[in-house]
């Protein structure tokens, strides 16, 4: 029998570290295996095939090489959230829409479930900003777990994961 695959969609808010938690709280108790995503997006007039100098390095590479290095750098902690409640992880990134990439994710893996996380935004900023889990849960062809964050931006747990792949990258 196969086992079930979890989309855990991550942003790089202090929600992060809640969803991973939760989602692997969940995840072990059902000995289900776990997708954890990450969607890249470029800085607005920045395109794929930019070449930046990362850190001010001399050695010059694309701007989406170096997004997705530096995004899998940041979710390795996170998957280590994962390994400890004894399920199997395997990052992917995708590029482009959020909504769309989680939804053809989910998708492609055949979900049983996605868990992410919502900022519980409000009136004019979430006018602006929209709800990408309001959509998802809308459009999914699976259940979808919504984690809320009491304090989205500001969560000890991410800033930790954050300092530790740093630390690793630049060792």
């Amino acid at each position: 029998m196969l086992k079930d695959t979890f989309l855990v969609p991550v942003d790089w808010t202090g929600c992060a570290f809640e969803v991973a938690a939760t989602a692997a709280d969940v995840a072990g108790r059902m000995d289900a295996d776990v997708v954890l995503l990450y969607v890249v997006r470029l800085p607005a007039g920045l395109s794929p095939d930019s070449m930046i100098h990362p850190h001010g390095s001399e050695q010059a590479m694309r701007a989406i090489e170096f997004l997705d290095e530096d995004a899998k750098a940041h979710l390795e902690p996170l998957a280590q959230i994962f390994k400890d409640a004894g399920c199997g992880v395997k990052i992917a990134l995708q590029h482009g829409d959020v909504t769309d990439a989680i939804l053809k994710t989910a998708d492609a893996v055949n979900a049983r479930m996605v868990v992410m996380g919502t900022h519980g935004r409000k009136g004019f900023r979430r006018l602006v900003e929209g709800s990408v889990a309001e959509a998802v849960l809308r459009r999914a062809n699976c259940p979808v777990l919504c984690v809320r964050s009491q304090a989205p931006d500001d969560h000890p747990g991410l800033s930790e994961a954050q300092e530790q792949a740093l630390a690793e990258s630049a060792g």
